[in-house]
């Protein structure tokens, strides 16, 4: 599966949505072209492949979209003027993390999958037709979903760009219009993807299931407050034939280490052996410099808030954070703290950055449905859900009793459980916790400013309040 998501399609669109083509500079007909590409099962494959492999690009903006901003990163004497903004909360709209170029470049090609794989007559198409058709409104959904928590306000494209006869200039649209949208791709795609669709774990890790779709929507329920379908699908999820189930403990550096465990529901998939295509820079951006081996950079570290929430007597710690020590062979500097759950693969003296990226698993559904019972006024149901992921780290049941106890103690159990993972920053904000737990009072930091190169592009884009 992984050497079949790099088979990029070669469609004659642009990746970035909002450019316009001369005549000049027209695709020749000799060339592959939606029209001349959706023929066989084969294509359909590749055509979905392509899908995940705009998922691949980019992976440091996930994270730092989704902890940026926030209580969770730090400086290092080492950050750069575009982290530096990240975590003053003052981002520019020229900041490098501001891009959206692959998410839209991922929603291009799953519109033109949604578009041409209906129209291929091949017989051999006949088993999976649906499950490609779940994929792309699956991951077309997940393009928006970021696009939305992060942005607020984004162009909503419902088709591809095929043709200089598109629409290069769309004006943005609501978060409401697009959770629409997404809610109403997450329920297509639920139909159509099975619970276990491939026949190996990588797939079933790194591609749709039902599962990743209902965790999908789970999500989105608590962001649009329908907390008893954000606890149906969480318990769906929980439930599911897929069989997951939190790693123990003692080996929960697992997760990341080994990747595709028990406990993984949707994970991007990168693997150093095939040496070509994506490659996860957040090993670059979190691990100290090499000294016996090439390795990272360090542009953040875990803040003191990390520090103090995840001590070593906690399972997770060892994972989450670790030090270089008085010693730190491989890496250069002595006493270095620094974020570990993005190790690589490391061979002789390289260290290839392929650790993959954690999208869903079944301790983050656990907390989803938590939150869920405890919003409909019943934290007696919530508490146990609470202490199956506190009882993992080796710490012991909450002492909350009450609503808004526990609605504390399960914002501060996504914190330690998800540290580096992308989902603080969206947290705080659904929840109105933002400027009480960060101390940013700007209310324009509820959303990043749209990308400045965008604007330039496309007259019709209105810059977000404040940027």
């Amino acid at each position: 599966m992984m050497k079949s998501i790099k088979n990029i399609l070669l469609l004659a669109i642009p990746l970035l949505v909002f450019s316009c083509k001369k005549v000049t500079e027209q695709i020749p007909l000799s060339n592959i072209t939606p029209a001349n590409f959706y023929k066989t099962a084969s294509d359909a494959d590749n055509a979905i492949n392509a899908c995940y492999d705009a998922l691949q690009q980019s992976p440091s903006n996930y994270v730092i979209w989704g902890d940026g901003r926030t209580d969770m990163l730090a400086n290092t004497d080492r950050s750069s003027s575009a982290d530096l903004q990240v975590n003053s909360g003052n981002v520019a709209a020229t900041n490098g993390y501001v891009g959206w170029g692959s998410l839209y470049a991922g929603i291009n090609r799953c519109n033109s999958v949604l578009k041409n794989v209906p129209g291929i007559t091949d017989p051999a198409l006949a088993g999976r037709r649906d499950r490609i058709l779940g994929e792309a409104y699956f991951l077309r959904a997940l393009f928006y979903f970021y696009l939305t928590r992060t942005f607020e306000n984004a162009p909503l494209i419902l088709e591809p760009y095929e043709s200089l006869g598109g629409d290069f200039f769309p004006k943005v649209s609501s978060r409401q219009l697009i959770f629409e949208q997404v809610e109403k791709d997450l329920k297509l795609a639920e139909t159509l993807v099975p619970d276990l669709p491939f026949s190996t774990t990588l797939e079933n890790k790194g591609k749709a299931t039902k599962a990743a779709v209902r965790s999908t929507l789970a999500d989105l329920y608590l962001w649009q407050k329908k907390y008893q379908q954000a606890a149906d699908m969480a318990a769906l999820v929980i439930s599911s034939p897929a069989n997951y189930s939190l790693v123990q403990g003692a080996n929960f550096a697992a997760i990341f280490r080994d990747k595709n465990t028990t406990e993984s529901i949707f994970e991007v998939q990168y693997n150093y052996t095939y040496q070509e295509g994506n490659t996860n820079n957040l090993s670059e951006q979190f691990l100290p410099l090499g000294g016996s081996i090439t390795a990272g950079n360090l542009r953040y570290q875990p803040s003191d808030a990390v520090l103090a929430a995840l001590p070593a007597t906690d399972n997770r710690a060892g994972i989450t954070y670790r030090n270089t020590g008085s010693s730190p062979a491989p890496y250069r500097d002595a006493n270095k703290l620094y974020i570990a759950k993005y190790p690589g693969t490391l061979v002789g003296n390289i260290l290839y950055q392929d650790a993959n990226r954690m999208v869903y698993r079944l301790a983050e559904v656990i907390l989803f449905r938590a939150e869920a019972l405890n919003e409909l006024g019943r934290p007696e149901q919530a508490i146990p859900l609470l202490n199956q992921i506190r009882a993992r780290a080796g710490i012991g049941p909450t002492a909350a009793v009450s609503q808004a106890e526990v609605r504390l103690a399960i914002e501060r159990e996504r914190f330690a459980e998800l540290a580096f993972e992308g989902k603080r920053y969206y947290d705080l904000v659904r929840t109105g916790r933002y400027a009480a737990v960060t101390g940013f009072t700007d209310p324009n930091y509820l959303r990043w400013p749209l990308p400045a190169s965008e604007l330039i592009r496309n007259p019709n884009l209105v810059q977000n309040p404040g940027y």
